[in-house]
């Protein structure tokens, strides 16, 4: 099975913030899985990240050091702990919603206002290499300020998965009906099997 990449990375959760937290596999505890699922492991996989989030222009080169990389990683795991929460009917870490926060608050400061599409919308120098993070904690404090969005919010009950997303059909379990729901058929399957096989002895 060929690895993820930040290039490849599904994007299934229905909001920017939500997407960012998918950029790594989530143990059940809530802690990040080893490095082999997470697409965020260099300074240029997080700037292709957010060209594909639309958090910045495909024409406008980006500089990202080792330590915007790491302070990005950080706010990754405040939005998977508070929307996780949220998903899960509890009450959200309070640092970590202390740390989106402050992220959110840097983020208003060294911003601009600027219409697009007859909108009024945040923006940062194009080489400001914070910009890509700025962007996902305003779009999860946007999401949390959403009451019917948030109360859609979902967290994958799949094998060590955790991805976030917004359920907007109303029907939706899985992050991705052919990765954890096919799997989760299978899993059934085997254990159907398996009790069919043990019966018959």
């Amino acid at each position: 099975m060929q690895r993820a990449s930040a290039a490849t990375r599904a994007l299934l959760g229905g909001s920017v913030c939500l997407d960012f937290a998918n950029s790594v596999d989530w143990a059940s505890d809530g802690t990040e899985r080893p490095s082999h699922a997470d697409v965020l492991t260099s300074p240029a996989d997080l700037v292709t990240l957010g060209r594909r989030l639309g958090l910045m222009s495909s024409r406008v080169p980006l500089e990202v050091s080792g330590r915007e990389l790491r302070s990005a990683l950080a706010l990754r795991h405040s939005v998977h702990a508070i929307f996780a929460s949220i998903a899960a009917g509890s009450k959200p870490d309070a640092r970590a919603l202390a740390a989106l926060h402050d992220v959110y608050r840097q983020a208003v400061e060294h911003s601009r206002l600027i219409a697009r599409k007859g909108l009024w919308k945040l923006h940062w120098a194009d080489e400001d290499q914070r910009r890509i993070r700025f962007a996902v904690a305003v779009d999860a404090v946007e999401l949390l300020r959403d009451t019917d969005r948030l109360e859609r919010v979902r967290m994958c009950p799949g094998n060590n998965c955790g991805w976030l997303f917004v359920d907007t059909s109303g029907r939706r379990r899985w992050c991705s009906m052919q990765v954890c729901g096919s799997r989760a058929k299978m899993r059934r399957l085997y254990e159907r099997q398996r009790t069919t096989r043990m019966s018959r002895r």
